[in-house]
């Protein structure tokens, strides 16, 4: 991982340095330069800690996402902090004074929730180690829960955060013990920084067979009501793609909180024990975190801080004046749409801008059946259940009343008897979105999506959804289930969306 290369670094540099001949010593600078050089450090020092806490840590956090900095986010000011800061205005063609101004901190914070939203990076919060952390959900989309872990990775494997717990062993051998299982060298395994603080914590990096690693276990504190127990996370990704992932490992590991619902650490309220997990309770967007590197409050799980008009006034009353609706419908038959949608909301219905009527519906699958002049030449779907691996094609409005079709990745997780969500980045205009398997086979349709995502810049987070499986589906068109084949291969997402672009259609309901 970057920051530990480079602390590797410097110890192989003061190694050299001591095994080198002696040397004839160099000339003193003099005395003036080298007070102005001091007195010009402590300036850009001073300027740096009398920012907010949380400013500081904003500044070192958008340098490491700009490939500037590369330590740890702790608002502290140091050498590679400063030298960050003078490497990203000589990047802008800023005066190179070392101290960042209110617009430069502006710019900074910009820049980095651009990158942030590029690879949808959100904290999460994961149902069965407990651990809150850092993803990257746009590219790791498939969820591997197990009895004590959860894993995240990438549609291809290549990249995977794996989130832990490991109950029993949470005193003081437990924690050395795993440090020498997860520091130890063997095979092509190499390890190029370890460290252990005892007590507390420990962290190994390096690269095994092609792929490099980062990981990082703490111990429970004193007074956690569970007894001792260790939390970690292991990241994972191919050592060719290091320049675009070695960033995001320490935005990763600065973003790891293995303890947030104890009160040794930020306050926040615990997290709600599930006795019977489920798919969907193990990993979701941590409700009301703040930005990273702001400090946690103490919200519950579920629960969003409410406005507080200022003093003497009182809210405005909420618009009561009916929205439009829109959805994503698939073409079943010829002038046959299915969809999902509260019809008894849709006083004028459309379906790809021409006149459309509600055949039937199903109240308690959510499920709609639109008629009208259009899809023809449209065939049944192959209906199949049992996925996980899946992909939702939708339609969102976009400029000059044209549509634009969105493939977003997402796994299936059961919610209860027989009832499934989809989690995935969708927008609200999702609702009705077909789901399809890699076979290409329809797996679900997406359930009436209520409200608009919540965003990290201008990227939907992922979230689960209801999903309305394959044996609904299959009941209410009155068509059967396919059986998988035995070696079926698997399709891209590109593949899947080019495929079935022509069978999809944009439903609007207006009241």
């Amino acid at each position: 991982m970057t920051t530990h290369r480079f602390w590797a670094a410097g110890l192989v540099a003061l190694t050299a340095a001591a095994a080198a001949p002696a040397l004839a010593a160099p000339l003193s600078p003099p005395a003036a330069a080298t007070a102005a050089a001091d007195a010009k450090l402590e300036a850009q020092k001073a300027a740096f800690l009398a920012m907010p806490e949380a400013d500081r840590k904003a500044v070192q956090d958008a340098l490491g996402w700009l490939d500037f900095y590369n330590g740890t986010v702790d608002g502290a000011f140091g050498k590679r902090s400063r030298d960050s800061i003078l490497a990203y205005q000589q990047s802008v063609g800023a005066v190179q004074d070392g101290i960042v101004g209110p617009a430069e901190l502006e710019a900074l914070k910009t820049a980095a929730q651009r990158a942030r939203a590029a690879v949808d990076f959100a904290l999460v919060d994961d149902r069965i180690s407990g651990v809150r952390i850092g993803a990257p959900l746009k590219l790791l989309t498939r969820l591997k829960p197990s009895s004590a872990d959860t894993t995240l990775q990438s549609g291809d494997g290549g990249v995977s955060l794996a989130l832990q717990a490991r109950a029993g062993a949470g005193d003081d051998a437990g924690l050395a013990a795993l440090y020498a299982q997860r520091s130890a060298e063997a095979g092509g395994r190499k390890i190029s920084y370890k460290a252990i603080k005892a007590a507390e914590f420990f962290v190994v990096a390096g690269e095994d067979k092609g792929e490099k690693f980062y990981t990082r276990f703490a111990k429970s504190p004193a007074d956690w009501p569970e007894g001792p127990i260790l939390r970690g996370f292991a990241f994972a990704y191919p050592s060719e793609r290091s320049s675009d992932f070695d960033k995001l490992a320490l935005a990763v590991a600065n973003s790891f909180d293995p303890f947030v619902d104890t009160p040794a650490s930020h306050g926040a309220a615990r997290m709600q024990v599930v006795s019977a997990r489920s798919a969907l309770d193990i990993v979701r967007v941590a409700t009301g975190a703040p930005a990273i590197g702001s400090p946690v409050i103490g919200l519950s799980p579920g629960s969003r801080p409410t406005p507080i008009p200022p003093s003497g006034q009182t809210p405005a009353p909420a618009a009561t004046a009916p929205a439009e609706l829109r959805a994503t419908a698939l073409f079943v038959a010829p002038g046959q749409a299915l969809t999902a949608l509260p019809v008894v909301a849709c006083a004028d219905l459309a379906v790809d801008g021409k006149p459309a009527k509600i055949l039937r519906a199903d109240a308690p699958s959510g499920l709609t059946l639109i008629g009208g002049d259009f899809g023809a030449g449209a065939a049944a779907p192959t209906l199949a259940a049992g996925a996980t691996d899946l992909v939702a094609l939708s339609l969102s409005p976009a400029a000059g009343g044209k549509s634009t079709l969105e493939a977003s990745p997402g796994a299936a997780a059961p919610v209860g008897e027989g009832t499934f969500a989809i989690v995935a980045a969708l927008t609200k205009s999702a609702s009705g979105a077909p789901a399809f398997d890699r076979r290409g086979a329809l797996a679900g349709v997406v359930a009436t999506i209520k409200d608009e995502p919540r965003r990290v810049g201008a990227v939907a987070i992922a979230e689960p959804h209801r999903l309305i499986g394959a044996e609904a589906i299959a009941a209410f068109l009155g068509l059967p289930l396919a059986a998988a084949p035995p070696q079926a291969a698997s399709l891209s997402v590109g593949e899947i969306a080019a495929g079935e672009r022509g069978a999809l259609a944009e439903v609007v309901c207006r009241p």
